[in-house]
């Protein structure tokens, strides 16, 4: 898991580093006139080993094989600028989606060391009734409230671990954090697609450092020495 949000991390890096996410479309048209130096109309899987080999020290023959094999839509064994364009898009947006949802899960669980808030000075909690008339009134204006205190709703008596009939502050706190621990504990049936989401996150990287080494977006002084590098 760590290492999915390292790589989604080091993408959103790149993602502000040209201020805005690049067309698909326009990011594909400048990649492929870059990578079909001989014109020929699509892209070979020599032709990618070639281009990220220029551009990372650290790329390998399996990295190059499984963007092509990501591009490739119909696997001819060719990759046209049709398919290009697709396949970055695909990929952004999953990623986007990724990066949003690690985002919303930090807020909610106080990620990366920042303690969750403290509770109200007369912690003398709600009673069921009390939490739905706060739900309701929530509406659609704070959705991550509203989906803590509809769980806690649902889960009223586990919720209520004193058994006064009503909930505090400190008891719903604890519910969430054992309701993420279980979460944590079924993650193990999710590793699959946690990998998937590793490898998105390193194939788009990829296609990002050689973006900024032909000099299609970036800094200006890191595209003037990349595109010297690549040269």
């Amino acid at each position: 898991m760590s290492s999915t949000i390292s790589s989604i991390g080091g993408y959103a890096s790149m993602m502000a580093t040209s201020r805005q996410r690049p067309d698909s479309t326009k990011l594909a048209e400048d990649l492929f006139s870059k990578i079909d130096t001989t014109g020929k109309g699509y892209i070979s899987q020599s032709d990618l080993e070639n281009a990220l080999g220029q551009v990372s020290s650290t790329g390998s023959t399996s990295t190059a094989d499984q963007l092509f094999t990501t591009l490739d839509s119909n696997g001819d064994g060719k990759v046209t600028q049709d398919e290009m364009s697709s396949g970055l898009k695909s990929l952004m947006d999953s990623l986007d989606s990724q990066f949003q949802s690690m985002r919303m899960s930090s807020a909610m669980s106080g990620a990366n060391g920042a303690p969750p808030p403290p509770p109200p000075e007369n912690d003398t909690g709600f009673t069921k009734e009390e939490l739905q008339s706060q739900l309701d009134s929530i509406g659609s204006t704070d959705s991550k409230r509203a989906d803590l205190i509809s769980s806690v709703i649902q889960n009223f008596d586990k919720a209520d671990t004193n058994g006064d009939g009503k909930v505090s502050f400190k008891e719903a706190m604890a519910y969430q954090q054992s309701t993420s621990s279980s979460d944590s504990t079924t993650s193990s049936g999710t590793s699959t697609t946690s990998s998937s989401s590793n490898s998105e996150a390193q194939l788009m990287l990829q296609i990002m450092k050689l973006a900024q080494a032909y000099g299609i977006f970036g800094t200006e002084s890191s595209n003037s020495s990349s595109v010297s590098a690549v040269a």
